[in-house]
């Protein structure tokens, strides 16, 4: 990443077009920074919040990933802001993953409901082993059955932190909607009341 730049101050980031940020990290004091939207866009596109990538500020080189980034929460093609924090080589990261599944296509016609219970799963590991998800195969599964945590392939030198009995998939049989009752009309025959004697 190129363009990113140190903000200079009294600089009104948002009236150049720009993203204000900050990076940050062990051994470097938090500075602001900035960067254009197209910039930002292709660099979260490219690395998400788990994996690493470089960048030049001031003519010094930081490793570094998307801590955090914020929206506007109207305008949700807005960027608010970005933080960068900077690693070493030496250090873990601590992001969550989603988590991809595989072979839904089974499902298909089957009657069978493929519920997936978490999305993304916490996930410490070094420097530059970042990936992009995680992949879950389910086309062995059948009614009843379900992966956790645990049941993960997780890469090399991963350790999850989410509960390893956290239920990640599981398989049922929908429950058949009920076909509404058709009301039945009763006719109540009424007796007639005798006449009056002095009818």
């Amino acid at each position: 990443m190129k363009l990113l730049s140190r903000v200079k101050k009294g600089t009104q980031v948002r009236s150049l077009g720009m993203i204000p940020g900050v990076i940050y990290g062990k051994q470097l004091e938090p500075l602001k920074v900035q960067l254009s939207k197209n910039e930002l866009l292709k660099a979260l596109k490219s690395y998400g919040k788990n994996m690493v990538f470089e960048v030049d500020l001031d003519g010094k080189k930081h490793t570094v990933y998307f801590k955090d980034y914020q929206f506007n929460p109207i305008k949700h093609s807005e960027f608010l802001s970005f933080d960068l924090q900077k690693v070493s080589a030496s250090d873990t990261m601590t992001t969550e993953i989603s988590i991809q599944l595989l072979g839904t296509e089974k499902f298909e016609g089957k009657q069978l409901l493929v519920q997936q219970i978490l999305s993304a799963v916490e996930c410490e590991y070094p420097v530059g082993s970042g990936v992009s998800h995680l992949d879950l195969d389910v086309s062995s599964l059948n009614a009843g059955d379900a992966l956790y945590v645990k049941d993960l392939d997780l890469p090399k030198g991963f350790k999850a932190l989410t509960g390893l009995e956290s239920m990640v998939v599981n398989v049922i049989v929908p429950a058949a909607e009920k076909e509404p009752e058709e009301e039945v009309e009763v006719e109540v025959e009424t007796e007639e009341a005798p006449a009056s004697e002095e009818e």
